[in-house]
């Protein structure tokens, strides 16, 4: 017959209420989102400018420390550079006063070596100062950024709160009717509805219409119709996998 048995209950009238109660959270269910869908990509866009805001404060919070680190290293290769200098004009002087050519020759290798260091210095701190340069100029890029976002994330945000107020209450009404629903059923039969709802366009049941099953229209043999009627067990459609009951009076 096709019947699926989630559980065996005693007395029939139960799992009767359970399948009406599922007839019941469909509709609950089917207004839900029809809310949810009259706030269109909003959610979506909220939430991607959400991202976009956080990635780009992140971005920004990497500049400043880019360039509070540069300075920190400027300073450091500024006062490096001094020494070096000093160090540089002593044994300038030292090559004047030298008698020997063998104290001539080990101040100039000092005077080389020294004058190497410096010129290193000097480039390695022309360099920090081009990354100096193009992460304040990124900052103030990034601030331009940032108001725009901000001003389209607030604007999305107000009317998607708007949306949400003009709704919440009837929202709230049918939260509780579906909590309630849920609770008076049984988890394996929930989990079905849910698994073919989120399947099937948000239709976990179907009721028989003529011969057929309302949810895909395929045909369901006279058979099972008659125990569908009956409401006492569980039936899916064998080509949708839809809840199948009885609606027809």
């Amino acid at each position: 017959m096709g019947a699926l048995f989630l559980f065996k209950i005693g007395g029939y009238s139960t799992l009767q209420q359970i399948l009406y109660g599922l007839i019941e959270l469909q509709e609950v269910d089917k207004r839900l989102d029809e809310l949810r869908a009259e706030r269109g990509d909003l959610p979506l866009i909220v939430e991607e400018l959400k991202g976009k805001l956080d990635d780009k404060k992140a971005e920004y919070d990497k500049c400043v420390q880019t360039v509070k680190d540069a300075k920190v290293r400027q300073r450091e290769l500024e006062l490096s550079i001094d020494e070096l200098k000093a160090k540089y004009d002593k044994y300038e002087e030292q090559l004047y006063q030298v008698k020997t050519n063998r104290e001539y020759d080990a101040i100039t290798l000092e005077t080389d070596t020294v004058k190497q260091q410096l010129e290193d210095t000097k480039k390695e701190n022309e360099q920090t100062q081009i990354i100096i340069v193009e992460n304040e100029s990124r900052q103030k890029e990034i601030e331009e950024e940032l108001k725009k976002l901000e001003e389209e994330y607030e604007d999305n945000t107000v009317e998607l709160n708007t949306k949400m107020n003009e709704t919440a209450e009837e929202e709230n009404l049918l939260q509780q009717e579906r909590d309630i629903i849920i609770k008076k059923s049984k988890p394996d039969i929930i989990k079905t509805y849910e698994l073919v709802r989120q399947a099937r366009s948000g239709q976990g049941i179907a009721p028989i219409q003529g011969n057929v099953c309302g949810g895909c229209f395929s045909y369901i043999p006279p058979q099972k119709i008659v125990e569908v009627k009956k409401m006492k067990e569980i039936y899916t459609c064998e080509f949708c996998g839809r809840i199948l009951v009885w609606t027809q009076s």
